[in-house]
This record gives C-alpha cells, sequence and structure tokens, in this order.
C-alpha cells in the first residue's frame, strides 16, 4: 500500500478561515452538520493550496462517505447540497454577515470557493483626479452602532476593491484588442461553468485486455468492466477505482490553471469517468485526449473536419482529414516504430453540445503528440500569431481546428508546424 500524500494543515489565524468559522457557527448553518462538513472541505482544500482536488467526485468521498468507485453521474448528492449551500451562504451574508469585510461564495458550476471583498462596503464608482487616479471617497455610513473595527476593515475593503478595480480596468483596456486573452477568457468565462477533463488511460489498458473499443455508451454503462475483470481475475470495482491518466495531460491541466490572461479561473478538474451528460451539455468543456481514451469527444465528432482515431489492425494511431484541401492527405498516420517519427497534434475550437458557450479539444497520436498540441496552445508565440490572423474584425474569434506535426526525438517533439487547418465562416 502505498504512502498517505503529505498535506499542509489549514492555518487557523488565516482570516479566510476564521471567517469559515463564523459561518458554520452562525444559526443559519448550526443546525446542518452536512453543510458545515461540505463548507470547512472545500475551504480547507483551498485554504491549503489543493484546489486542483475540489471536485465531485471528492467532495461525495470526503464528506458524504460514498465510495472511491462512485458515479456522480448517478447519485447528485453533492449538486443538490451545493445547492442548498449557495443559498445558505447568500443568506447568511445577507443578514447576519452583512458588514463582513469580505465574503465566501461558490459560483455555480465550480465547487471551488471564492473569497471576495464585500461590495455593499465599497464605494461602487471610483471617482479620478485629473491624472486619472482614483479617487476615495468616503463609504456609505454603516450606523452608529457597528464597532470602530467593522468602519475599518469596511473602508480598508474599499480601497482594496478601487485599487483592484482601477487595475482590472486599465488591464482590460490593454488587453481588448488581445485575441490571446480573448480567446482564453471564453474558453473560461466566469458567467459559465467549467470542466477541464483529461484522458482516462485506464480504458486503453482495457481495450489492450480485450481487443475491443469502448464507446461512449459502453462508457456511460459501464459495460466495459466485466470483460477485463473476467480476463484479468480483478474485480469491477478495482478497474472502476483505477484513475490513471498520462504525464502529459497532468502537465497540460497544470499549466491550464495558471494561464495569467484569464480574469477570473472557476474550472472544475474532473476525471472523464465522473463526467455526467448534464454537465457535458451545460459546461465549456476542455476535453484532452482522443476518443480511445476520452469518448466524450465522440459527442464532438461529426461536426468536426479532423479527428484522432485508432487502427485496430495496424496497431497506429492516426489523424483522419474527412474532406481534404487541396494538396492535403486523407489521414496522418503516426509510426509509433519508426526512429525520429513524426506525430500529430490536433486542437479544435469548438461550439459547446447546447450552442450556448464553448468547448475546446486538445489531443494527438500519442503522448508526445498531446505535448505538442498543449506546447503550442500555450507558446508565447505560434498560438497568438495565429489567433491574431484568424480573429474577425469585431476582435472575436472563430471556430477552428488546428493539425500540427512534429519529430518525435525519444519523446520529446520540440518543435510543431502547422501542415492543415480549419476556420468557420
Amino acid at each position: 500500500m502505498s504512502a498517505p500524500l503529505m498535506t499542509v494543515p489549514v492555518d487557523t489565524n488565516d482570516p479566510r478561515w476564521q471567517l469559515m468559522e463564523r459561518v458554520s457557527s452562525s444559526p443559519i448553518l448550526e443546525k446542518s452538520a452536512r453543510l458545515r462538513a461540505f463548507l470547512k472541505f472545500v475551504c480547507e482544500m483551498e485554504l491549503t493550496g489543493r484546489r486542483l482536488e475540489i471536485n465531485e467526485q471528492q467532495i461525495g468521498i470526503g464528506v458524504f462517505g460514498r465510495p472511491p468507485a462512485y458515479s456522480p453521474g448517478e447519485d447528485s448528492i453533492v449538486r443538490s447540497q451545493a445547492r442548498l449551500l449557495r443559498q445558505r451562504l447568500e443568506e447568511y451574508f445577507r443578514t447576519t454577515g452583512k458588514f463582513e469585510p469580505v465574503r465566501i461564495t461558490i459560483p455555480k458550476g465550480s465547487y471551488v470557493p471564492l473569497f471576495e471583498p464585500n461590495p455593499e462596503l465599497a464605494v461602487q464608482k471610483p471617482a479620478a483626479d485629473g491624472d486619472g487616479i482614483p479617487v476615495i471617497s468616503p463609504i456609505a455610513e454603516t450606523g452608529a452602532s457597528q464597532a470602530p473595527w467593522r468602519l475599518l476593515a469596511a473602508l480598508g475593503a474599499g480601497v482594496l476593491i478601487l485599487i483592484c478595480s482601477w487595475t482590472l480596468l486599465r488591464r482590460g483596456h490593454a488587453s481588448a484588442e488581445d485575441p490571446y486573452a480573448r480567446f482564453w477568457n471564453t474558453i473560461f468565462d466566469p458567467q459559465r461553468g467549467q470542466v477541464i477533463v483529461p484522458a482516462d488511460s485506464t480504458l486503453i489498458l482495457i481495450e489492450e485486455i480485450t481487443g475491443e473499443q469502448v464507446t461512449l455508451e459502453n462508457y456511460l454503462n459501464r459495460d466495459y468492466l466485466a470483460k477485463p475483470s473476467q480476463t484479468t481475475g480483478l474485480s469491477t470495482s478495482d478497474l472502476a477505482g483505477s484513475n490513471y491518466t498520462s504525464m502529459a495531460d497532468l502537465n497540460l491541466v497544470a499549466r491550464l490553471v495558471r494561464i495569467p490572461d484569464v480574469k477570473q479561473m472557476k474550472a472544475e478538474i474532473r476525471y472523464a469517468r465522473d463526467l455526467s451528460i448534464s454537465e457535458a451539455k451545460e459546461k465549456n468543456l476542455v476535453l484532452i485526449g482522443g476518443p480511445r481514451a476520452n469518448p466524450w469527444v465522440e459527442l464532438f465528432a461529426s461536426r468536426m473536419n479532423f479527428y484522432v482515431d485508432f487502427d485496430w489492425k495496424r496497431h497506429k494511431n492516426s489523424v483522419v482529414n474527412k474532406h481534404p484541401q487541396a494538396g492535403e492527405e486523407t489521414l496522418f498516420v503516426e509510426d509509433a516504430t519508426a526512429q525520429n517519427n513524426e506525430v500529430y497534434g490536433l486542437i479544435a475550437f469548438q461550439p459547446s453540445l447546447d450552442g450556448e458557450g464553448n468547448a475546446l479539444l486538445v489531443a494527438g497520436t500519442s503522448s508526445p503528440a498531446t505535448q505538442t498540441a498543449a506546447d503550442f496552445l500555450l507558446s508565447d508565440r505560434g498560438f497568438k500569431d495565429y489567433l491574431s490572423k484568424i480573429k474577425r474584425p469585431d476582435g472575436s474569434i472563430p471556430h477552428f481546428e488546428l493539425l500540427l506535426q512534429a519529430k518525435n526525438l525519444r519523446g520529446n517533439a520540440p518543435q510543431s508546424n502547422i501542415i492543415a487547418s480549419r476556420i468557420d465562416p
């Protein structure tokens, strides 16, 4: 058995933790042990630097005692309790905690708690002097019965909000014409939930054992777990609890959540097996991996020109070009047996399944190929230049597909070239 992960204990002197304790002990939450445990769990994860672990699966296991292999798609306990917790938090900061300088919110589509300055204690509109420097106006009177420290805290929050507002205003003006920032804020739109879904590498192991492809329907029904358990002697629960993904995928996830151009990151990281159909339809998705390791990609296959595929007869990965243009190949095959072989990465920016948002798909014919696509996507020059060329006159970014080619040098593909693309009108 592997040793447990070392975690940093929460700092009980942190004002944010103390705020959480005040909320938990208030009359609004004191009679609900479940909601108190929920709030404490997500706040502790956030304040100890474990934001990436805050997801529906972990909350179900850590707060509500669900088994490791439980399916959030079939058990809505976390989602229903999250709705109640959001309502109680709104009630607390509307009543008992009205004069708290900081508020706790859990945005819809996410379970990551945010600690934000209380806008009720700040001036709504910053004035500016002739040099364009914000001028702090007096805060609204909060009543003579409020303790002096409340007024000082409110003033501090007001100053902080004004400074931050001014900074964001200047930053927003400077980046308004930046297509790179606009692209990422379209994906990670704070008005809409977002889920980052890395590949399920266990699927490839199961397919190698059974010699059969796992479709999205099989994946959702979990039928694919029965046959390998008969072959290997492993139980279905053993296989269901095996959560593996590639280092390339993990690297991309870590880099995505640190993109400086994103104004407000509220994305959840969800293992592919734990995503539900409703979430796939209602949220902006970032899908990593091809259909063999991430069956959710199938939902976008019919609308895309390029598609990562696997040849079961030759056991080779490729990218299919459904409608080749002049000079293009119909199939781009990776030969893993060749030295310094060519690999192919795919980046697709597509409409979301409900048509109300957007989706980003990043895949490759191998792990180095996926890494190639990720490197290009987050590069300082290549992707920024590409977006600058395809942006519309109003600055918006059209949906597109981008096919990259690179040389695999001992598991690394340091340089890539665009060999084909498609841009929606």
